[in-house]
C-alpha cells in the first residue's frame, strides 16, 4: 500500500512540476516575443536577449519575464528535490533562478566591469544548463529530451559564433533556441518523474 502511495506522490509531483514549467516558460517566451516585436533591429540580434534589459521600452517587459522564469525555476527545483533528480540539477536550477536577477543587475552597456560581470554570469548559467541537460539525458533519453538537447546545442553554436566579430549577428536567435531546448528537456524530466514506479 505504501508503494502505491509513493507512486501516486511521484506522479503528482511530476504533473505539478510540468504545470509550473509550461506556465512559466510560456509566459517568459511570450514576454520575449513582445520584446522582439517591439525591437528586432540588428542591434538586438547582435546583443542578444540582454539587449531588452537595457532598451527603454522593453526593460519592464523583460524584468517581468525574467521574474516569472526565475519563480518557475525555483519552484521546479523544489519539486525536483522531492524526487530522485540529481542534486546538481536541483542546486543548478536555484542558481539559474538567482542568475536571472544577476543578469538584470549587471547591464552590459554600463562600463567594462558590469559588461564582464554580465558575460561571466551568462556563460556560467549556460554551462549549468548544459550540465543539467546532460544529467537528464544520462538518466533517461526520449525523443523529446534528445530534440531539446539538439535545439539547445544548435542555439549554443549559433550564440558562440555570434560572439566574435565575424559579422555573424544572430546571438538573439541562438540564445532563444538555447532556452527553448533547455525548457523542453526540463519538461521531459517531469514525465520521467511521473512514470517512476
Amino acid at each position: 500500500m505504501s508503494d502505491i502511495g509513493v507512486t501516486l506522490t511521484q506522479e503528482r509531483v511530476g504533473i505539478n512540476a510540468r504545470h509550473v514549467l509550461v506556465m512559466t516558460q510560456s509566459l517568459f517566451f511570450s514576454s520575449l516575443l513582445i520584446c522582439f516585436v517591439i525591437n528586432h533591429t540588428p542591434t538586438a540580434e547582435l546583443d542578444g536577449i540582454s539587449f531588452y534589459g537595457v532598451y527603454g521600452p522593453t526593460i519592464l517587459i523583460l524584468i517581468a519575464g525574467f521574474t516569472i522564469a526565475a519563480a518557475g525555476l525555483w519552484r521546479t527545483a523544489q519539486y525536483f528535490a522531492l524526487t530522485g533528480a540529481p542534486v546538481f540539477s536541483v542546486v543548478g536550477l536555484r542558481i539559474l533562478s538567482l542568475g536571472l536577477f544577476a543578469l538584470l543587475l549587471s547591464p552590459y552597456n554600463q562600463g567594462t566591469f558590469l559588461n564582464w560581470a554580465h558575460m561571466v554570469t551568462g556563460v556560467t548559467m549556460s554551462l549549468i544548463q548544459l550540465g543539467i541537460v546532460i544529467l537528464i539525458l544520462r538518466m533517461r533519453r526520449s525523443a523529446l529530451s534528445l530534440t531539446g538537447f539538439a535545439i539547445q546545442l544548435l542555439g549554443g553554436v549559433i550564440g558562440a559564433l555570434s560572439l566574435p566579430d565575424w559579422s555573424f549577428n544572430y546571438l538573439l536567435q541562438g540564445e532563444t533556441l538555447f532556452e527553448i531546448g533547455f525548457g523542453l528537456c526540463l519538461i521531459q524530466w517531469t514525465y520521467e518523474i511521473q512514470s517512476r514506479q
